[in-house]
């Protein structure tokens, strides 16, 4: 039901067009922001943790134990670990 309301409203605007020609006009600089937010949204969730850990213990454990899976992640993305690249990523 949901569904079929969004494309009824998507099908009488042509939002969704104009988001997509945005996009692909400004291709690189979308790619470059989403490749730091990748490599750095780590950090950004670390300090959050800090930050949370005088408020609640067990919010900035959970904020904590994010941002290590997040390096973790990342690192193994960009590192030839579980057949990632070669780290080739952000440069």
């Amino acid at each position: 039901m949901a569904k079929k309301i969004i494309k009824k409203i998507l099908d009488k605007t042509d939002i969704d067009e104009k988001m997509i020609a945005e996009y692909k006009e400004n291709k690189p600089l979308y790619d470059m922001m989403l490749c730091y937010f990748k490599c750095y949204g780590g950090y950004v969730l670390a300090v959050g943790a800090g930050c949370t850990f005088s408020a609640s213990l067990l919010w900035g454990t959970i904020l904590l134990a994010a941002a290590g899976f997040w390096g973790w992640k990342v690192t193994c993305d960009c590192m030839p670990c579980k057949g990632g690249n070669t780290g080739a990523c952000c440069r």
